[in-house]
């Protein structure tokens, strides 16, 4: 087996699209209350004169259980079967020596997977169909559906480099282009229990057909890149309502479901906070944009009581304080000052260490450590990082935000529940004030921790066996494999204990015997869930080092294979393979084929709109070669874009023939065109236009809640610095106090009457300055309160 050429090894790749097996990729999906199930098929095709071994690295949702893989060629359906992972090796490897076909499915990463088509002959194709099923994520109101599209590149440390065989920094890191010539094609059908009432993609142009409980969502353009992940945003009715699923499959098991939003308090309470920011290079662009917003409105909604500090990492770590500091004015405007100045300079993202010197900060007694981890989370080393930290869940807590077109789902959402916090995504396109808010609620408000369920005397395996905290707004997802069928026993409530802030609390979820329905889905979820908590046990990730330890992870080993070969399920210890027997065997020479993939859009500053063919080159380079060098970087192990300075990946550069400065050069003049090309003010949408004012509103606001009446809190609600200093004419009491109640009753007033349906992402704040505005003893006239002055100001200029 031979390779096309060595630059195909490396990560590089040119624009010669018959060396392109893959010809296309389409989605079908259907979404049903609390799950999706989605279909991925893969069009091969080889259009060479000798067979071909395709390879296909690409990703999946986090969560996804992958139950089915078949493959169609010349008419012919096969199906796969799943293996222990070398078995699965072994009956492809022993298929293509025989000269038949050979379909594998492998698990690289549990959002990462790699197809392999082996001995495809010359003239023909091939459709393969990957079938999964996935838990729907809770946003707000509504609910997250994604679907991920590409592998952005991942820094590898150096630990990622060696080892027995092909090491992750290779594995994970497949051939990058600007452009493929393949595209996406995509179907999402929708029938929920509830009235659906908005449906939207923010990731891409689509067409949505509503109808009352169902809804039909397509891309509006034909082979679209492949370039960002699909983010759907549903909102229908009855989503807060506790739901309970039976399924009876065909031997007459039982496997329940169990979804319950808690209506919790809104009390909050000062903590302990370190954000954790990543400013490698390839957080350039877009996504720094978004960490600078998200940092500024997390600042302000920190209360009186808080400690706080900023940690930024690279491939070295720098925190804003020696140590944490206590959230005040002159804190908050430090903090500020320096969240305005951040920059994706850092180098590589050497996350591990950085999060080590965070979790393991001193700590005041009877707090629990609030770390707040904002990434893109392209690194090899996810397992180490999520191990680590579990092992500091006693006493921190981890929230994460994915930041990006194509953030690491795996890190993103296994750093959130290792950690006893929650995850969410910041892509392109969506406004980032709901999600920060949310984060912020759950930071700041005591969370149901100690859940227990009890399932009404009947014997079951519950997944997961350790239920996590549960967070105001937070959904609870429970399922469990009932095992007293043969009694004709059948669940009829599961009763969930907790404990609370002010003391234990019970929740009933009632189910319904009449409606149990015959099927796969949920005892699927189940068995993925289950899986997943094993997958990131102690006892298999650390599997190095005594035999006692050894012996535990062989138990969960054997747990994983277990379930994974009753259920039908991929995992990391098991893989799918489909075996085509051929009555004429395929002879010649097969050639390797990696399957390039298009560079994420918007990583590490460079825009979509910078393509091969363009006139504009940047030093000796041009844009395309700086995409190819971007890619073999990524691929070496090195980011790609650190300090101007940085010459770190100068061996490895050398070998192209071009030097580390040159290319350092070149990228600092694609940003310098990114920025000038970056729409002005006058170009932004309304939505855009709304977003950008209230960040400018906000961030005026000081650490205990109250904003100054300056030129810059004027030029943001609209008003003239004159017409409102006029307006305190009539105010009595301390002149100064009365200035700052003014500005402050303005920018209330400004929230409530241009962001009133935004009211949930500045609740915080708005509490903030309303404790703040209810200690003043200055009034803006006789018998008239702050807040009445600033909406008839603001009520009158909307006038």
């Amino acid at each position: 087996m031979t390779e096309q050429t060595t630059t195909a090894r490396s990560g590089l790749f040119t624009a010669d699209a018959a060396h392109v097996a893959l010809a296309g990729v389409s989605v079908e999906a259907e979404i049903s209350s609390f799950c999706a199930r989605v279909a991925v098929s893969q069009r091969y095709v080889n259009r060479e004169s000798h067979p071909i071994e395709a390879v296909y690295l690409f990703p999946l949702e986090e969560g996804a259980a992958v139950c089915g893989f078949e493959a169609i060629i010349d008419g012919t359906l096969v199906v796969g079967e799943v293996k222990e992972r070398e078995d699965a090796f072994r009956a492809y490897d022993d298929a293509i020596e025989r000269g038949d076909g050979a379909f594998l499915l492998d698990e690289e990463r549990p959002d990462v997977f790699q197809a392999s088509v082996g001995n495809l002959p010359p003239g023909k194709e091939v459709l393969l169909k990957v079938t999964y099923v996935t838990e729907l994520t809770v946003a707000g109101k509504g609910l997250r559906f994604s679907i991920p599209t590409t592998v952005s590149p991942r820094y590898a440390p150096a630990a990622d480099h060696g080892g027995v065989g092909r090491p992750d920094s290779d594995t994970l890191n497949p051939p990058i282009a600007w452009t493929v010539p393949y595209g996406l094609n995509l179907t999402v059908r929708l029938a929920m229990a509830g009235a659906i009432t908005r449906v939207e993609s923010p990731s891409h142009p689509a067409s949505v057909a509503m109808n009352g409980h169902s809804a039909t969502v397509a891309l509006s353009q034909r082979d679209a890149p492949l370039d960002r992940d699909f983010v759907l945003s549903v909102e229908c009715e009855g989503l807060d309502t506790p739901q309970a699923w039976i399924e009876r499959d065909d031997n007459g098991g039982q496997a329940v479901a169990v979804a319950l939003v808690p209506q919790l308090g809104q009390e909050t309470m000062p903590c302990d906070v370190t954000f954790l920011v990543d400013r490698s290079g390839s957080m350039e662009g877009t996504s720094i944009d978004e960490v600078r917003n998200a940092l500024q409105l997390c600042l302000r909604s920190m209360i009186p009581g808080c400690t706080f500090n900023i940690v930024g990492f690279g491939s070295r770590y720098q925190a804003l304080f020696p140590h944490p500091r206590a959230y005040d004015e002159t804190s908050l405007g430090e903090a500020t000052a320096h969240v305005s100045a951040l920059s994706a300079n850092l180098g590589g993202t050497e996350i591990l260490p950085a999060l080590a010197f965070v979790l393991e900060q001193p700590r005041h007694e009877g707090r629990t450590h609030q770390v707040v981890v904002m990434t893109d989370g392209q690194v090899t080393n996810t397992d180490a990082v999520i191990a680590l930290a579990r092992t500091h869940a006693g006493h921190a807590r981890v929230f994460t935000f994915g930041i990006g077109a194509g953030s690491s789902q795996h890190l993103v959402n296994g750093l959130a529940r290792a950690g006893g916090g929650s995850a969410e995504f910041i892509h392109p396109g969506e406004r980032i004030e709901p999600k920060v808010v949310r984060q912020f609620a759950r930071l700041l408000s005591p969370a149901l921790t100690d859940v227990r369920a009890s399932w009404g005397g009947l014997d079951t395996t519950q997944a997961p066996a350790v239920i996590p905290p549960v967070f105001a707004g937070g959904r609870l997802l429970l399922y469990a494999f009932v095992k007293e069928v043969s009694t004709g026993r059948t669940p009829t409530k599961v009763q969930l204990t907790a404990t609370s802030p002010s003391g234990p609390v019970t929740f009933d979820v009632e189910f319904d015997p009449s409606r149990i329905v015959d099927g796969r889905t949920v005892a699927t979820l189940a068995a993925r869930a289950r899986i997943r908590e094993l997958e990131e046990s102690p006892e298999w990730t650390s599997a190095r080092g005594s035999r006692q330890r050894e012996r535990k992870a062989t138990v969960v080993s054997r747990e994983i294979v277990e379930l994974s070969l009753r259920y039908g399920l991929i995992s990391r210890e098991t893989s799918f393979v489909a075996i085509e027997r051929r009555e004429t065997p395929v002879v010649g020479d097969m050639q390797l084929r990696r399957v390039p993939i298009a560079l994420t859009a918007g990583w590490a500053g460079l825009e979509a709109g910078v393509r091969p063919g363009r006139a504009m080159r940047v030093g000796s380079i041009t844009d395309t070669s700086a995409g190819v060098l971007l890619s073999r970087a990524s691929a070496a192990g090195r980011d790609h874009d650190g300090d101007t300075g940085d010459a770190s990946s100068a061996p490895m550069i050398a070998s192209l023939g071009f030097s580390a400065a040159a290319m350092m050069r070149g990228l600092e003049r694609l940003r310098t065109w990114r920025r000038e090309t970056r729409p002005s003010d006058s170009r932004l949408t309304s939505a855009e236009r709304f977003a950008t004012d209230m960040i400018r509103v906000v961030s005026l606001q000081r650490a205990d809640g109250s904003w100054e009446l300056t030129p810059e809190l004027a030029r943001a609600i609209g008003h003239d610095l004159a017409e409102l200093e006029a307006a305190l004419a009539d105010a009595t009491g301390n002149a100064d106090e009365a200035r700052t109640a003014w500005a402050t009753a303005l920018a209330l007033a400004w929230l409530e009457e241009h962001a009133r349906d935004a009211e949930g992402e500045w609740r915080l704040l708005a509490e903030k300055a309303r404790a703040w505005l209810s200690g003043v003893t200055a009034r803006p006239a006789p018998g008239v309160s702050w807040a009445d002055a600033g909406a008839r100001l603001m009520t009158a200029r909307s006038g």
